[in-house]
């Protein structure tokens, strides 16, 4: 029996028929209508079977793609980078194993969902926010994390609030912190670092292991949250309110959560219905339409979205401080808290037309509650609904079963860019030009990580059912990477379909990380290709 029909009947024997998918069925689930083959996937509903698991793809040499669920929107999904990797499912390893409210630490699995998450604390009445992305509640808190994702909670980073890490090696050994090993396995929770080098940042976007547990930090929620939003009618704007802002982050930044700033091609793509005329076009939005369908909706060139956390006083008195911070470049600040949302919200519905004249529909209004969900630590599907912006059609009733199907082409370029004005419209000057030579509006969000460092998320839209819009997008990411590089802007994150362009003629930490892939895992079982390792 050759080395893949005897590995499967292991790993039948070991799971369970039912767990183990045949190549059709795999292809099917994970294949994202992709050219690769996926002979076959395991779904693990123990996480004491993925050591076995592990073992047996070594025994016999076949390389496993782990996935936590597989929602890794517009960044490959559950695609593998090389062909011929049997997918490793970790979607029904879901225990939440251990909430300790004393430290505010939670111990998960890899596939405890956002939404899970919430629905446990809210079921134990602890204070608690979940890290929440735009990836929506049925997206994996595990998977996201060590592809070092962020939101705009208090906790934005959310590598950083992982405390400790369990996996199972190449060989299919168990990795486990040391101050665990050394009998400190709470303070291990409650300590990042450990002791001796840190090792668990290993595992954060590689391939040396598949995590199977995973205890994060937890930010408590405060008394007052409060959103505010400066709108920019003008382009010559938007540099004086960079430096605001990095001034502000400076003094306020203790209780402010993550900022974004979105440029007006993502502030319709937020806001406005996708015209029919220029659909039927087929060609972008140009600048004049663009700032007609602005205008229309009472909105400008650009908008900057916070949040406050913390006291009612302090709170309130940093939200002054940002507004008076923000006078001189925006001639309309305002801020929000969930009571102010609420009635906002009746209003747009028992008075329509009073509401419409203010600029407030009831899909803005809905749209706000969304936007302070996501602030308060509540996870919402509201970004779900980008792809389908320049569908044509309406809303699919379950958004991430939709987008599984890959009818809606997504991918995302997401790079670190300075927080200077120079870097910031150098930036944006690229990536306009880019992406409307490719056909594709350049929807710009750049969201600060400190205030140093903004992160850019730049989606690119297409029909995922057609080959040469794929394509085409591919060739803009080609050129946004390459461009982008070349004026020193680097992505924090890649999809599993662009791993192969992370080379450079000298690259002394590729080279070391490479070095202990072959030492980890020299036959290549775990991820081959996963950031170009």
């Amino acid at each position: 029996m050759s080395a893949l029909p005897q590995a499967v009947a292991e790993w039948r024997t070991l799971l369970g028929a039912n767990c183990v998918l045949p190549a059709q069925s795999a292809d099917a689930l994970y294949g994202g209508g992709g050219a690769l083959r996926i002979p076959a996937a395991l779904r693990p509903t123990q996480a004491q079977s993925v050591q076995e698991i592990v073992r047996i793809a070594s025994r016999h040499r076949i390389s496993l793609y782990p996935v936590s669920t597989g929602r890794n929107w517009g960044y490959g999904g559950a695609s593998p980078p090389s062909e011929h990797c049997v997918i490793l499912d970790l979607s029904l390893l879901n225990r939440i194993i251990a909430v300790d409210a004393e430290s505010g630490t939670v111990t998960i699995e890899p596939g405890v969902t956002q939404g899970q998450l919430r629905a446990h604390l809210d079921g134990l009445g602890l204070p608690f926010m979940v890290p929440t992305t735009g990836a929506g509640p049925s997206a994996s808190l595990v998977g996201n994390a060590l592809e070092r994702g962020y939101g705009i909670t208090p906790r934005a980073d959310h590598f950083d609030a992982v405390m400790t890490i369990e996996a199972v090696l190449p060989d299919g050994r168990l990795y486990r912190p040391r101050l665990a090993a050394l009998g400190g396995k709470r303070i291990g929770q409650g300590y990042k670092w450990g002791i001796g080098p840190y090792l668990d940042g290993l595992f954060s976007q590689s391939n040396f292991g598949v995590v199977t547990q995973m205890t994060i930090a937890l930010a408590q929620r405060p008394p007052h949250v409060e959103a505010f939003y400066v709108f920019l009618n003008k382009e010559e704007q938007l540099q004086p309110a960079l430096l605001a802002l990095r001034g502000l982050l400076r003094t306020t930044g203790g209780v402010m959560g993550g900022v974004n700033i979105l440029n007006g091609y993502r502030l319709a793509s937020m806001t406005c219905p996708y015209p029919a005329d220029v659909l039927a076009r087929g060609t972008p939005l140009q600048a004049d339409e663009l700032a007609g369908l602005l205008q229309a909706h009472g909105l400008g060139a650009y908008v900057i979205i916070g949040s406050v956390y913390g006291e009612a006083p302090v709170a309130r008195a940093a939200v002054a401080a940002i507004m008076r911070g923000f006078a001189h470049c925006s001639s309309r600040r305002v801020s929000l808290t969930r009571r102010k949302a609420d009635i906002l919200c009746r209003l747009a519905s028992r008075f329509p037309r009073i509401a419409s004249r203010l600029g407030l529909g009831p899909d803005h209004a809905s749209r706000m509650l969304s936007a302070l969900n996501l602030m308060e630590g509540i996870p919402d599907d509201v970004a779900l609904r980008l792809p389908y912006w320049k569908s044509g059609a309406a809303l699919p009733g379950d958004l991430p079963r939709a987008l599984l199907s890959g009818e809606r082409g997504l991918i995302w370029y997401s790079p670190l860019v300075p927080m200077t004005p120079e870097a910031v419209v150098a930036f944006q000057v690229m990536v306009t030009r880019v992406c409307l030579l490719h056909g594709f509006e350049p929807l710009i969000t750049l969201t600060s990580l400190s205030d140093r460092c903004f992160d850019s998320s730049v989606p690119l839209l297409f029909d995922g059912r057609s080959a040469a819009q794929k394509e085409r997008a591919h060739r803009c990411f080609d050129m946004l990477f390459d461009e982008g590089r070349q004026l020193g802007f680097v992505p924090y994150r890649m999809g599993s379909q662009f791993f192969h362009k992370l080379e450079a003629e000298n690259d002394p930490a590729l080279a070391l990380a490479r070095s202990l892939k072959q030492w980890l895992d020299p036959d290549n079982i775990i991820s081959p290709g996963r950031y170009n390792l």
